[in-house]
């Protein structure tokens, strides 16, 4: 089984309802705008802190930081909002979905999960004196609230397993349905 058969960007007019290419387009975009809101800062303060990339990191030997610490931060509301449309989008589209997203379940379940789940390293980059969880180490910080997407991540994981769970009956269903109509015209 492949782990999608279908274009990432697009609606996907030729196998997918307009609805469903919407909703995965959606959550694609979303997926990659999340995903973005760690790798941009990483690289950023790679760059311009010196290769200081979390708070409790000292700035690297090799080279002094060209800005002020954090050259770049991201709020929680918007890492917040990014991956709730992913998940969301992302769910709605594997439990709106028939036959046509068979081959596309496996991709619409991992990819939204790797950014739900990134939220909590996208948190870290925060000390947020209103945190509740904490970094580990002697010197933890209480980190930013983006790691509330991370938990919605479970209600991907059912929708992956309902989608996939409905694709094996309507699968089932269908080679019935071809065998008892072999077996009339026989």
């Amino acid at each position: 089984m492949p782990f999608s058969t279908m274009p990432v960007f697009g609606l996907n007019r030729g196998g997918l309802p307009l609805r469903l290419g919407v909703l995965r387009l959606i959550a694609v975009l979303a997926t990659i705008v999340t995903l973005a809101q760690w790798i941009v800062p990483v690289a950023a303060r790679y760059i311009f802190n010196g290769g200081r990339i979390y708070y409790s990191n000292e700035p690297s030997r090799l080279s002094e930081s060209l800005l002020p610490w954090p050259v770049l931060s991201v709020p929680a509301w918007l890492t917040i909002t990014t991956g709730l449309i992913a998940i969301g989008c992302a769910s709605a589209y594997l439990l709106l979905g028939g036959l046509e997203i068979a081959d596309d379940i496996a991709y619409m379940t991992l990819v939204p999960l790797l950014a739900g789940s990134m939220t909590i390293f996208i948190a870290a980059f925060e000390k947020d004196p209103t945190g509740v969880f904490w970094t580990p180490g002697a010197d933890g910080y209480p980190i930013g609230w983006h790691w509330i997407v991370a938990p919605f991540t479970i209600v991907l994981i059912a929708s992956g397993i309902i989608a996939s769970a409905r694709m094996k009956r309507l699968r089932a269903e269908r080679r019935r349905r071809r065998a008892e109509r072999h077996v009339a015209q026989g």
